[in-house]
């Protein structure tokens, strides 16, 4: 659906494992403890999960991604928790331990397929489309715009729907704490590297490099849930409860006056991706005598999408820290 078989990235995103995301008391927002965890020691395990995928095929490794997702729901307590407490609000009951093993496990099987996808295996999932017009009439006009989504199910999964189709789709992001997985990530697939914008490495020059390929007509895939150290953000209501989302993208749009749309890859058992592309919005205008207030206005609303579409799919949840920390006085 994002990209195509040459041109474009799939994208390497910073979703490491569950315990390299567990939270920790900090003095920074609650979401920016994400970007605080480094990853410990979990190179090797990662590599010889690829390497059962590529020797044994998809589902001999699938059996293997069970052992460790129990692992990590026994014995993770941070992650524990987090799920817990993101699926009681999700789905309206109590999280029980065979939620919280679900969710780990499909957040395993969705970070495995990345190795599928990036080695071009979409015969091996069953994907369907929802608003892939849009992206195609971006690319036919040449017009730039952001795609904004969330650590909810996959970006990679985005390309499988439009391998004959080339959208310029530049993933822009936070990469510190998943070097290992993305450098790994990076080796099955080389190309992606180009169209990769770190955020963090030289922010001054991604800024310039964002604005240059949105004027030439390619589109900027970021993800908007998560706060980032030293992030603008803003307070909103989420699953009922003041949660912090940044800010960064719709002040993106808004300078550089470019529409704004929502995408998802929301995985289902056993290989079903289902992909999503709808139109936010248009113009993302920030009036000077009330810019808070159409800013936590266009946040919101934001914020309400998400919470539909992970409502959805609960178990495509990876934001396995406090979501919810209220901030330190």
């Amino acid at each position: 659906m994002l990209s195509g078989p040459t041109r474009t990235v799939a994208p390497s995103l910073p979703m490491t494992s569950p315990i390299t995301q567990a939270s920790h008391e900090s003095s920074d927002p609650p979401q920016a403890t994400w970007l605080n965890q480094k990853e410990r020691g979990a190179l090797l395990g990662i590599r010889l999960v690829f390497f059962l995928a590529t020797a044994f095929g998809r589902a001999p490794a699938g059996l293997f991604l069970r052992v460790v997702a129990l692992w990590y729901a026994l014995f993770d307590q941070p992650a524990k928790r987090a799920s817990k407490d993101f699926l009681g609000r999700a789905l309206g009951r109590e999280a029980t331990f065979a939620d919280v093993y679900r969710h780990i496990f499909c957040f395993a099987r969705v970070t495995l397929d990345r190795a599928f996808l990036l080695r071009g295996r979409s015969d091996l999932f069953k994907v369907t489309n929802t608003g892939n017009e849009h992206l195609q009439k971006l690319t036919r006009e040449k017009r730039g715009a952001l795609l904004l989504g969330g650590h909810l199910g996959s970006f990679e999964a985005m390309r499988v729907g439009a391998s004959e189709e080339e959208f310029p789709i530049n993933i822009v992001g936070h990469f510190a704490n998943a070097r290992m997985i993305n450098a790994l990530l990076e080796q099955l697939n080389p190309e992606l590297a180009a169209r990769v914008l770190h955020v963090g490495d030289d922010p001054a020059g991604t800024a310039i490099t964002m604005r240059e390929r949105l004027e030439s007509g390619e589109m900027l895939a970021v993800l908007g849930d998560r706060v980032g150290l030293n992030d603008k953000h803003i307070a909103v209501n989420f699953f009922g409860q003041q949660a912090l989302m940044p800010t960064g993208p719709f002040l993106l749009a808004a300078a550089l006056k470019c529409p704004l749309y929502l995408v998802f890859g929301l995985y289902s058992e056993p290989n079903h991706y289902d992909l999503y592309c709808e139109p936010f919005l248009d113009k993302v205008v920030l009036p000077r005598n009330r810019r808070q207030e159409a800013l936590h206005d266009v946040t919101q609303r934001f914020a309400e999408r998400l919470e539909h579409y992970a409502k959805l799919a609960p178990y495509n949840w990876f934001n396995f820290f406090d979501f919810w920390q209220a901030p330190k006085p």
